[in-house]
């Protein structure tokens, strides 16, 4: 399990990816936007089980944006997911 505010390298690489995903909607590049998601689903897929449950929560739910900003807010892992999915 990795100390309490670091992240994965998996949870880092994600980051960069969904950084890539979101740049690249913004440009309307779709090749660079399929690109993208397919990493993002890739890096998904090795999330493992102890990852933050909102991080999860947001990917399943393909918030990607919230997925973003909660990998750059440094939040707690312990948040729970509130909106009553």
């Amino acid at each position: 399990m990795m100390p309490h505010g670091e992240m994965s390298v998996v949870e880092q690489e994600l980051r960069d990816a969904l950084a890539k995903f979101m740049r690249a909607a913004a440009d309307k590049d779709r090749k660079a936007v399929a690109t993208a998601l397919a990493r993002v689903t890739e890096l998904q897929q090795q999330l493992g089980s102890e990852a933050p449950e909102m991080l999860r929560h947001y990917l399943e739910r393909r918030s990607y944006q919230k997925a973003l900003e909660f990998l750059n807010s440094g939040r707690p892992e312990t948040e729970k997911p509130q909106c009553g999915h």
